[in-house]
């Protein structure tokens, strides 16, 4: 009796311990590593979408604001926050502990009852390793998440850079129309006077067409570049919020490609893992090293020997002279190589994503700033002189009317230019795994 209650001591702590592993609390460093890279909050229930807390759009949607309903609502990033808890379920299962196994003969005729009670033992040397492997896979996929959020708020931020630009073209496509339909009619005035000649006279109504159409494409990209967003922050198709933005802060510099690369290497989630990865594999390569041995408990009893009841402990061991798991060991050892290339391979993709964002930064804010001045600048004098000139009665108003167009047509490019400015900052933001304000910069 003193060997069975020994026996069942060992399996009621085991078992207790297998019931005590919960996991780490992923989802505190999730939402933690979400609010540093993206300043938004996010949920992991299943509660009806809606606006965080904290976020109003009356006023008009900001950049950030957009980033924070789709960290909220976006259905796709939900999917990705529910392989959290497919982790979590892993984790809970390498805990576990194998169930004992009863085995019991009835007497039937001469025959003795019989029982026999087995455990797989292996268990106590296997389950530490099992269980220090998926707690890894849990903690890489929590960094999963994290990587996935601060992808979205990238999305999010070109949408809304492309629904900002979409919005003024529309405006300037506007204007641009309606300068080259006064343009067209002044001229065909001009061709019925005699003044100019039919193809000059044509020239003038293709101009006015085309600005029409141009205006008219306007709005179409101006209707996708709303549904896009729309998506992405996971509102409904009539939703308004997205219909009147405020104007984006001011672009910042986010640093030297020194500073933003030793920060990625740092603080990228995905980095971490990939670095993760590598542990896991590692540990799950021990763990197969740990199943060579296969070791069974038994306690053997018999309701009538020769003495009575008898009982007797005893063990099963696989003698590992074939089945060495070869093939388990082999997978570890080849997973293990693969998320060390992995690994080396990130690193370098870091790399490239840093200095080539940092380069279109650069290359966006050069061209900006020489844009406006040696082109939108100059052109917006010119239109100020051919106004004064035609209030002096020394030009006409055609003259006036193609200076407004040229500077038109140097707005549009001026903002194509920023637009391209902002994307490279939030392909930055992304590349470096937070925003440009943790970096360090001042606003250029």
């Amino acid at each position: 009796m003193r060997i069975l209650a020994a026996y069942l001591s060992i399996l009621a702590c085991t078992a207790a311990v297998s019931c005590a592993t919960a996991g780490p609390p992923v989802e505190t460093d999730v939402a933690d590593g979400i609010r540093a890279g993206t300043g938004a909050s996010m949920r992991f229930d299943a509660q009806t979408p809606g606006l965080p807390a904290g976020v109003r759009v009356d006023d008009g949607l900001s950049r950030e604001e957009a980033v924070a309903i789709a960290m909220w609502n976006n259905a796709a990033f939900q999917v990705s926050v529910s392989q959290l808890g497919f982790a979590r379920a892993d984790l809970v299962d390498a805990g576990m502990i194998s169930n004992p196994v009863l085995s019991l003969l009835f007497p039937v005729g001469p025959k003795q009852l019989e029982a026999t009670l087995r455990w797989p033992v292996e268990v106590l040397w296997e389950r530490p390793r099992r269980v220090s492997a998926a707690t890894l896979s849990l903690e890489a996929a929590a960094q999963g998440l994290v990587q996935s959020g601060l992808d979205l708020a990238t999305s999010v931020r070109i949408a809304f850079t492309d629904l900002s630009l979409a919005a003024e073209r529309q405006s300037l496509a506007n204007e641009a129309a309606a300068i080259l339909q006064r343009i067209d009619t002044l001229t065909q005035s001009r061709l019925a006077a005699g003044d100019i000649a039919e193809l000059d006279a044509r020239a003038a109504r293709v101009d006015a067409v085309r600005a029409a159409q141009d205006a008219e494409r306007a709005v179409h990209d101006l209707t996708i570049a709303r549904a896009r967003l729309r998506m992405l922050m996971g509102l409904p198709a009539d939703d308004v919020s997205v219909n009147t933005l405020q104007d984006s802060a001011a672009v910042e510099s986010c640093g030297s490609v020194a500073e933003l690369l030793k920060r990625a290497l740092a603080a990228r989630p995905d980095l971490r893992a990939a670095e993760i990865a590598v542990e896991a594999a590692a540990a799950r390569l021990g763990w197969e090293k740990s199943r060579v041995l296969a070791l069974t408990a038994v306690l053997d009893a018999n309701g009538e020997g020769t003495e009575g009841f008898e009982m007797g402990p005893g063990i099963d061991v696989g003698i590992p002279i074939f089945n060495r798991n070869q093939g388990g060991r082999l997978r570890a050892r080849t997973e293990l190589q693969r998320a060390s290339a992995a690994y080396v391979h990130l690193q370098q993709q870091v790399g490239l994503d840093v200095r080539e964002a940092s380069a279109q930064f650069e290359q966006a804010r050069q061209s900006r700033l020489a844009w406006g001045d040696r082109i939108v600048t100059p052109l917006r004098a010119n239109l100020a002189d051919a106004e004064k000139s035609y209030a002096a009665g020394e030009s006409s108003y055609l003259f006036v009317l193609e200076n407004s167009r040229r500077l038109i047509e140097a707005r549009v490019r001026e903002r194509e230019i920023a637009a391209d400015e902002r994307r490279a900052q939030a392909r930055i933001e992304r590349a470096a795994g937070l925003g440009c304000n943790a970096v360090g910069g001042g606003t250029r």
